[in-house]
Formats: structure tokens, sequence, C-alpha cells
């Protein structure tokens, strides 16, 4: 029993271990995102619609029939105004009923029905990239969560570090003020700076919390403080000169494929079926039809009993309107100034893309001199802290003061902390502000 029951316990920590290293990298807070977001079924829901609509105008070359019935009263019938010898031509009656089965079969349509299916196709892509346009903005919200837990994350772990280095601190002052070698008000000093860390600590905690259950909830998977944010470190480990920055940035942002811009295609290209729609609707036409009936009069109108007949033939339709009304070059030059707009509009979001990723690079070469500049910072506060820590423990300075450069090496660290996560979300904008 007591075996089974170690190996129980065995099983659970290597599960907690297991679950305490879940990693998750911002790649995958994207993909889950944009799976778990309700706009996400609308793309299905789109091709749905479309294959539909493919299959309706398909069955428009299918010979379309109708089952007709009438029965009517005529206050007067066609009459002959003569009469012959021992003849008598009676008139129709006055009731007359028809029951007839038309059906009509498309030769030619002027390719209306390939042109609307076109029509359908290329709707159908422009409201797939307008969702993949919505969807794209949900990656900003999913950056900003994920570098805010990120950046909670380092802080929590400089605090437990320095936290770690004061309590051994507060030891080693006690031992020396219970051997009469330093003041008592040097270990109030030190727990007053704990305890300052403990709220920092717990004000830190929460706000990790908070964008962790943000994530949680823009992923629709179960993200908590077990959970490991991995790959993201600080891409260029040395600070370069401002020219090879920027020649690396520029590299990196040659080409926008933002998924606006496969939008603003897609607009234009709908507009662009839809001239062919136009001009093939005023096409000509040509089409067969049979009529299959039944009633009286049939064919000869001056039967007065029910018979069957039929009609069959050919008909050609040739739209005349549209050259008098100049109504198809009219809609032709709309459609041509909406592409034109469309065209303005792709232009414009580029010049703001471009505005956007000069502020952008800029952006990263700042952070980037900052991180270095935070380096050599910390090398130095680290040198005077440690000085300081000497001349404690030997009695030549208070608590106070020592704590004075525990707090100026932590703002660096702090400082540091801060600059690699917003240079880490800088670059990360960039590719977002890319597409890449």
């Amino acid at each position: 029993m007591r075996s089974f029951s170690l190996y129980i316990g065995f099983l659970l920590v290597l599960n907690h271990i297991g679950h305490a290293q879940t990693p998750l990298s911002l790649e995958d807070c994207y993909r889950q995102a944009e799976m778990h977001s309700p706009l996400a079924a609308q793309t299905r829901l789109i091709q749905e619609a479309t294959d539909l609509q493919i299959k309706i105008l398909s069955s428009s070359y299918v010979p379309q029939s109708r089952f007709n019935g009438q029965a009517t009263w005529q206050s007067d019938v066609t009459s002959l105004p003569i009469k012959l010898p021992n003849f008598e031509i009676s008139p129709p009656p006055k009731d007359q009923y028809k029951l007839t089965l038309d059906v009509t079969q498309t030769i030619w349509d002027g390719g209306v029905i390939q042109k609307q299916k076109s029509m359908a196709l290329a709707t159908q892509q422009a409201e797939q990239q307008k969702v993949a346009v919505d969807l794209y903005q949900i990656r900003e919200q999913v950056s900003n969560l994920f570098f805010g837990a990120l950046f909670a994350e380092r802080q929590l772990r400089n605090f437990e570090i320095l936290q770690k280095e004061l309590r051994a601190k507060l030891t080693k002052t006690q031992a020396s003020v219970q051997n009469g070698i330093a003041i008592r008000s040097n270990i109030l000093s030190l727990e007053a700076r704990l305890l300052e860390i403990d709220q920092q600590l717990l004000e830190t905690q929460k706000r990790r919390i908070a964008a962790l259950e943000g994530l949680s909830l823009l992923t629709g998977t179960a993200i908590d403080t077990t959970t490991q944010l991995v790959g993201t470190r600080v891409e260029t480990q040395n600070f370069r000169s401002a020219d090879a920055q920027s020649a690396d940035a520029a590299s990196l942002t040659s080409e926008i494929v933002r998924p606006e811009l496969r939008l603003f295609d897609a607009q234009k290209q709908t507009l662009a079926v839809n001239e062919q729609v136009i001009k093939a609707k005023n096409a000509p036409k040509l089409s067969a039809f049979a009529t299959g009936g039944y009633g009286r009069p049939g064919l000869n109108f001056l039967a007065t009993n029910f018979q069957t007949y039929f009609i069959g033939g050919v008909q050609l339709q040739i739209p005349l309107t549209h050259w008098y009304t100049k109504s198809q070059g009219m809609e032709i030059r709309q459609l041509r100034a909406n592409q034109q707009r469309v065209e303005r509009q792709r232009e414009s979001f580029l010049l703001a893309t471009q505005v956007r990723l000069t502020n952008q690079r800029r952006e990263v070469e700042r952070l980037q001199a900052l991180v270095e500049s935070d380096r050599k910072l910390i090398d130095i506060r680290s040198t005077i802290r440690k000085a300081s820590e000497s001349q404690l423990d030997n009695g030549i300075i208070t608590a106070s003061d020592y704590l004075t450069e525990v707090n100026n090496e932590d703002t660096a660290r702090q400082n540091q902390i801060l600059h690699e996560v917003q240079l880490l979300q800088a670059q990360n904008n960039l590719r977002l502000t890319t597409g890449n």
C-alpha cells in the first residue's frame, strides 16, 4: 500500500511538472484566438452560401417548366357576320378553360449565368477577405495581453531575486545587531523595504493574472500562471549603428502583405466581374420553348369542344433599350469610378502603413539603444551596490544608505525589463504592420 501511494505521488509530481512547464508562444495565441473567434465560423458560412448560389444558378441550364390553369367568362366571343345556306357556324362558348404545360430551354443566354457564377465567387473572395481583415485585428489585442503578461512575469522574477537578497541581508544584519556591531534601525529599514517588495509582488501578480485571463478569453484555452510564455527573446543582442538597424528594418518591411491589400484587390475584382455581368445581360439571347395544352377552345378558336394542342419553337431576344438610354455605358462608368475609389483607398492605406512603419522602425532603434544602455548602467549600479554592501557589513554606512544603492540597481533592472519587453513588442508590431 505504501509503494502504491508513493507511485501515485510520483505520477502527480510528474503531472505537476509537466503542467507547470506548459509552453505557449505568441504565434500559438494568434492561431488559437483566430480559431476561437466567432468570426472564424463566417468563412465556412460564406463558402456554403456561395456553393448554394452556384447550384441555383446552374439549375438555370435545366429546362424550365411551368403548369398553368385558367378558367374565364367573357362578355363576347369571335363570330362570323355571314350566313351560308344549309351551314351554320356556331360561335365558341363564352366560358373558356385552359390547362397548359410550358417548357423553356435556354440555348444561349449571352453568358449571363456564367458571369453570375463568377460574380458569386468574386463576392465570396471579398467577403472572406473582409473576415480575414477582422480576424487580423484580433492579433493586436492578443499581443498587448501577451506582452503585458510577459512584462509582469519578468518583474516577478526580479522582485523574487531582490527579495531573496534582502532577506539574506536582513538575517546577517540581525546577527550584527545582536553582536553590537550594527544599530537596530538598520533592521527596520530592511524590513520596511521587504514589505514594499511584498506589495509590489502582489500588485504585479494581479496584473499578470488579469492579462492571462484576458488571453484565456480570446484564445478559448486554459492559460494560468503555470503557463510558460516562450519564443520571446530580444533579437538584437548587441546594439549596432542606426544605419545597420535601419537596413535590417527595411529588409524586414520591404514587402507589405497585409490582408487589407488582398481585400482591396478582391473588391476591385468584384467590380470588374460586375461589369461583365452588365454586358452579358444586354447581349442577345436564344431559347427554345414548347407548350402542351388542353382546353376549350384549343388552337381552333371556333371549336366548341375540349381539345389537346401543342406549340413549339425558338425565341430570339435582342435588348435594345440600353442603346438609346445609354444605361449600360452609365453603369459601367459607375463601376469604374468605384474601382478608382477602391484604388485610392488602397493607396491611402499603403501611405498610412508606411508612415506607421517609419515610426515603428525608429521606436525599435530607440529601444535597442536603451536596452544596451540599461546593461551598462546595471553593471555600474551593481558594482556600487556591492561596495555599499561591504560598507554596511563594516558599519561604515547605514542600511538606508545601502538601500538607496539597492533601489538604484533595482530601478535600472526594472527599466531594462521594461525596455526589453517594449522592444519585443515593437519588433512584433513591425511584423504585424507589414503582415509578415
